[in-house]
């Protein structure tokens, strides 16, 4: 069973005794304590493909050793939101590097390129990481999430950083967005992704550098602000000068 926070920042999900789930190091939040970790690796390929995806080359193991279901709960990183997905035989899952937060231990991580010119002219679509197997891959998207069932035909045009991911039988493309003077003075960037159903589509209202943005400009306020006396739930500024007055009094 999987149970979300109302914001979706946050999800509990149930182990049978024996089930065992694999998880980024950063995302645990509490569980059971007959839940126990285990640090892994994987092999020397694996740890490369996590590198290229922009992983921790670290993964957490967490398994069930009771004798009874037990619960653990993993939480998204900063202003982003979790989703499941479910993978199976027939259905394989692409998406965006860095967003995997945890999946099921029959699902396998892969690496796939678009070495094509679309893939380069999107900025964002040339490395991505393939999920197959059987079972669910948690995700994690900036801000907002929207998911999009795509009918064979339709299209949809997205700015490259809003995508999460896609079904592998999405097709992937990247266009110019209107033309060359459109793309440049039009304050949309300079590429739109294009993607053709059939499949469902994932995406994101806050891309990465978006958050990076507010993550650093809430940093720098911080910092300026902790650079300055506040006098708002203390002394007032004339109180502190009659006090400032007197001493100056008393030393004559």
């Amino acid at each position: 069973m999987t149970t979300y926070t109302d914001n979706h920042k946050g999800v509990e999900i149930t182990l049978e005794p024996g089930e065992s789930i694999y998880a980024e190091p950063s995302a645990f939040c509490y569980g059971d304590g007959f839940i126990e970790a285990k640090t892994t690796t994987g092999s020397i390929i694996s740890a490369i493909k996590k590198l290229v995806t922009r992983e921790k080359l670290f993964q957490v193991l967490w398994v069930n050793n009771g004798s009874q279901r037990g619960r653990i709960a993993f939480a998204s990183p900063y202003l982003t939101t979790i989703e499941d997905v479910e993978v199976s035989s027939n259905y394989s899952f692409i998406a965006q590097r860095g967003a995997w937060l945890a999946s099921d231990p029959n699902i396998r991580l892969d690496v796939t390129m678009n070495l094509g010119l679309s893939g380069f002219l999107g900025g964002e679509g040339i490395i991505f990481q393939k999920f197959t197997g059987n079972g669910r891959v948690f995700i994690t998207a900036g801000g907002d999430l929207k998911v999009i069932n795509l009918h064979r035909g339709e299209s949809l045009n997205v700015d490259t950083g809003c995508i999460v991911g896609f079904a592998e039988s999405v097709k992937y493309e990247v266009k110019l967005a209107g033309g060359i003077f459109t793309s440049i003075f039009g304050g949309e960037g300079l590429v739109l992704a294009k993607l053709r159903g059939p499949g469902v589509v994932i995406l994101q209202t806050h891309p990465e550098n978006v958050i990076n943005k507010v993550v650093s400009s809430n940093s720098s306020q911080a910092t300026s602000s902790s650079s300055r006396i506040d006098l708002s739930d203390g002394l007032q500024a004339d109180e502190l000068a009659t006090i400032a007055r007197n001493l100056f009094k008393n030393r004559q």
